[in-house]
């Protein structure tokens, strides 16, 4: 009786270990995920959801540890990092380290920060005081008046709740907006920044979110042609942020709200040229967006390889369900 129980329950063990080795399979191809209309909404959920949920049905193998045999205890761990790997764990990249060549000494600050979920002009007013950015981008920021926000040495303008301010002067060189797909606000402005160190282009974005996708998804409402209209239009606005980034391969930024984690296919096929400034050389949890009850990291600070990365970091503040974002780069000689 004794042995049958337990070849049973060896037989829902393996069955269980499997089902976590598919799971972590599932989630660690993200990036590489076909383009397949049927594969939209499954990719949102296991993109904006809760990732700890993965670490949550990897760990209950602990405790049935003996029981396992000599290649699942091997693969075990490979589980557990997985699992990490999910929850957007980050450490820095080694090889940054030794890619300082051919730079200025000039350090460029600059910070990235949606402020329409209920951020203040306070906290916003505070940051600048505090952080002394070279270059602030903001998103969602229809109601903030630069006037009230910003020192006599910076000079700024908003376009459709997409703002700027910086120390340096910059001419706006065009802007992009949802007219050309039937929506509307502008989703890109891009600039000309004349730096001590030379010209900078520099994009400030704020892309299409799938959250009414995912709110149906919460009601068990699965639109599927929705769905993929949201996803056409995002990559409509990626493939034309991914044009201007062509024609600017030189000390070139792109900042803002992606409404993309770093493994979502979609970012990896358009933005893989460039460097991802908390991928580079992050440490733990990065995330960018929180809601109740987890987070996920969606703001970016992308800058070409001919740059410097010094620093990076997110900065926890108390107001907004976005988090300020700050990367100090250094340009490239020209």
């Amino acid at each position: 009786m004794v042995s049958f129980i337990m070849f049973n329950l060896k037989k829902w063990i393996t069955i269980y270990f499997f089902i976590c080795i598919i799971a972590c399979i599932v989630v660690t191809l993200l990036p590489w995920w076909p383009t397949l209309n049927v594969l939209i909404i499954p990719k949102y959920v296991l993109l904006f959801g809760p990732r700890w949920l993965l670490l949550l049905l990897v760990l209950p193998i602990v405790f049935v540890w003996r029981m396992l045999s000599t290649k699942q205890k091997a693969v075990y761990p490979l589980l557990i990092l997985c699992s990490f790997n999910y929850l957007d764990f980050q450490l820095p990249k080694l090889w940054h380290y030794f890619a300082a060549d051919n730079v200025t000494v000039d350090e460029l600050k600059v910070v990235s920060y949606n402020i329409g979920g209920g951020g203040s002009q306070k906290e916003l007013k505070l940051l600048v005081k505090d952080i002394k950015p070279d270059i602030l981008l903001l998103q969602e920021a229809s109601r903030i008046d630069l006037t009230k926000l910003s020192p006599d040495d910076y000079v700024g303008e908003c376009i459709s709740g997409l703002c700027i301010l910086s120390k340096y002067p910059f001419t706006r060189t065009r802007t992009l907006g949802r007219k050309l797909f039937g929506g509307w606000g502008k989703f890109a402005a891009f600039y000309h920044i004349a730096t001590p160190s030379g010209q900078l282009s520099l994009a400030n974005i704020h892309l299409e979110t799938p959250r009414s996708v995912l709110m149906g998804v919460i009601y068990r409402y699965f639109d599927q042609v929705f769905a993929e209209k949201i996803e056409e239009n995002r990559q409509f606005e990626v493939d034309l942020i991914n044009v201007w980034a062509t024609n600017n391969q030189q000390n070139t930024v792109i900042v803002g709200d992606f409404n993309m984690p770093g493994d979502e296919n979609l970012f990896r096929q358009s933005f893989s040229d460039l460097h991802d400034a908390v991928e580079v050389k992050g440490f733990g949890y990065n995330d960018t967006k929180y809601t109740s009850w987890f987070g996920v990291r969606i703001d970016h600070v992308l800058y070409t390889p001919d740059m410097y990365l010094v620093d990076v970091e997110v900065f926890k503040l108390l107001k907004g369900d976005h988090q300020p974002l700050m990367a100090i780069l250094r340009m490239s000689k020209q």
